[in-house]
This record gives structure tokens, sequence and C-alpha cells, in this order.
């Protein structure tokens, strides 16, 4: 039986748009970095699109982060990754504007 990846994540919004932070997951003992640039820019803090990548057995990852709304005009975002043969989907909102939240495989 195949075990479902589940983890959390913050993230930072940089002066310049782009995002960095950490996360870990069921299948880790560690705490890994993640850098995402900004590609398409939401109409609110951290919505929009951004190549996040991020680093696996030494080896670097790289997908598509959308960031949208949970619903509109809700303080909970939904954070999508999609990757060529991989995907995660989570929920978040901010802290002290640090995004902060949970992920799964999809």
């Amino acid at each position: 039986m195949v075990r479902e990846i589940i983890g959390q994540f913050y993230f930072k919004k940089t002066s310049n748009g782009n995002l960095f932070g950490e996360w870990s997951n069921n299948d880790k003992a560690e705490i890994f970095s993640e850098s995402c640039d900004l590609i398409k820019a939401g109409n609110d803090i951290y919505l929009g699109e951004y190549i996040s990548t991020w680093q696996e057995n030494g080896k670097p990852i790289s997908a598509k982060l959308t960031i949208t709304r949970k619903q509109n005009n809700s303080p909970l975002f939904f954070l999508k990754w999609h990757g060529n043969k991989f995907g995660f989907e989570g929920e978040g909102m901010l802290c002290d504007d640090i995004l902060i939240g949970r992920f799964h495989e999809v």
C-alpha cells in the first residue's frame, strides 16, 4: 500500500513578489526549502502563478504553483502545485503576512 504524502509549509513574500519558504511531510524527517518565482501576479497578496522549485533526494524539482482564494473574499487560500508526473493541493492562511498551511498529494 502506497502512503499518501501529507505535509505543511510556510511562504514569505519578497519585495520583488517572489516567495521563499520551507516544507516538510509525513515521508521525510527533515525540513526543506522551497523558492517560487512570480510569473503572473494576482490582484491581492500571494495570489498569482509561480514556478516553484525544491529538492528531493538531492535533485531539483519544479512545478507550476497557482495560489487563489478558497472562495471569493475568503481569508483562506487554495494552492495547487502541478508537475509533469505529480500534483499537490493545499490550503493556507495568513499569520503576520506569512502564508502557512498544509498540502496533500493528488
